[in-house]
């Protein structure tokens, strides 16, 4: 299957539309009312009064100057005001950019000290190659240095995400729901200049079913990793929080994820392999969405990784993201993508010039998930030229081939208008 094949093939699934509203060229013996209009000649004419065009010389619009009003010519700077082009479909692409997988790497112990590399070596080498991770705050550990590097970490478009405040095991009696849940949002929010965070991770990746069942109901988060449960007897089910998360997961508060170790132990893969790369790999392969726990970098911490083993994950991972088969975001930012494109429902309408404007039911549910979504727009027919705007200002769009393009956009800012030629 050649690549515009393949690109049409996914518009099976989208929503289509008509094409442009073309205006009818005028026909000799037919009827017409007042405000008509047609095209005839490279122009555009108004009917002034309601006749039959009957048959002979004469009744063209070019003649029978009493009939028809001359509005001006079909093209124009705007494109062909008589037969615009058409939009005749359009879908969200899975993953943003039309990436063909997700990857999330999240760094657990912010504030542990002895995770400290990930203040000197993660977030200056992700930086540096313009990727974007997420690193889990312990809150109340933290010193006046961390928070200062938690600021620094969300100016440079990372996430920070809780992890607790106090990192105690949710199996334990230690335990306390709206101290290590609750409280630790209002430290985090306190300290980061009101910064709420969304995603959650668990100490130890354990949890019974009421901290799990509290934490759905904290109106701030989105999402969390899926802890392995705690059954009613008190025996922890290991195994089942780990994997690639499919395309369209349905539980936010459940994502799989894979352990780094330096061996491999507790992996998906082989021990002795790249398990860093690997499951890059499985994310693109499979469409889905891979989450890496990690904690440290060429630190003191439990399985720290080493720098040089760092740098070449990320220059690997930087060299898919180019390619455009990855796309590497925060946790939440992924959340927010897969269920923005659920809930935000776009429609394709025609505007006063024939052209195609994109409308998103911005409803309460594509409010909550509010993010920049990726739309691949097919024409009915090549165009020369393809831009797009919303509230006045211009959009990316990216072209794929002569008829199809990437229109890239805030979902909740309003109706994007397409401009094809």
């Amino acid at each position: 299957m050649n690549q515009k094949t393949l690109i049409c093939a996914l518009f099976a699934a989208g929503i289509a539309a008509g094409a442009g509203a073309a205006i009818p060229q005028w026909t000799d013996g037919s009827t017409y009312k007042v405000g008509d209009i047609v095209q005839y000649q490279g122009n555009r004419y108004q009917d002034l009064q309601a006749h039959t065009a009957w048959t002979g010389a004469g009744w063209n619009p070019v003649d029978a100057v009493s009939l028809w009003q001359l509005l001006g010519s079909c093209g124009t700077s705007a494109g062909d005001l008589c037969n615009p082009v058409g939009v005749s479909g359009a879908h969200y692409t899975t993953w943003a950019g039309g990436a063909k997988g997700a990857y999330s790497l999240v760094h657990d112990d912010l504030c542990a000290y002895i995770t400290d590399g990930q203040i000197s070596h993660a977030d200056p080498e992700l930086t540096k190659r313009g990727l974007r991770a997420a690193f889990g705050i312990i809150s109340v550990g933290c010193a006046d240095y961390h928070w200062q590097a938690a600021k620094q970490f969300i100016a440079h478009g990372h996430e920070i995400y809780d992890h607790t405040r106090n990192h105690y095991n949710a199996n334990t009696a230690s335990w306390n729901n709206d101290v290590e849940i609750k409280n630790s949002v209002t430290d985090i929010a306190a300290r980061l200049d009101g910064y709420t965070p969304s995603f959650f991770a668990w100490p130890s990746d354990i949890a019974p079913d009421a901290p799990l069942a509290y934490l759905r109901t904290q109106p701030n988060y989105l999402g969390g990793r899926a802890p392995s449960r705690v059954d009613p007897t008190g025996n922890i089910i290991y195994g089942t929080a780990a994997g690639v998360n499919d395309a369209n997961f349905t539980d936010p508060f459940q994502i799989k994820w894979d352990l780094f170790t330096n061996s491999g132990i507790w992996s998906l893969y082989p021990q002795g392999s790249e398990i860093l790369n690997l499951h890059v790999d499985a994310a693109i392969a499979q469409g889905g969405w891979a989450l890496r726990t990690a904690h440290g970098v060429e630190d003191s911490s439990w399985e720290s990784i080493p720098l040089a083993r760092y740098t070449a994950h990320l220059d690997y991972v930087k060299s898919k993201v180019d390619s455009g088969d990855l796309w590497m975001a925060p946790p939440s930012d992924v959340i927010r993508y897969r269920f923005a494109r659920q809930y935000c429902t776009p429609t394709l309408i025609t505007d006063a010039a024939g052209q195609g404007v994109v409308h998103v039911d911005a409803n309460a549910d594509c409010q909550r998930y509010a993010t920049a979504l990726t739309l691949d727009v097919a024409t009915d027919r090549a165009v020369t030229s393809a831009a797009a705007s919303q509230a006045g200002k211009a959009v990316n769009v990216k072209q794929l081939d002569a008829s199809h393009y990437r229109v890239t956009f805030n979902a909740t800012g309003g109706d994007v208008s397409l401009q094809l030629r």
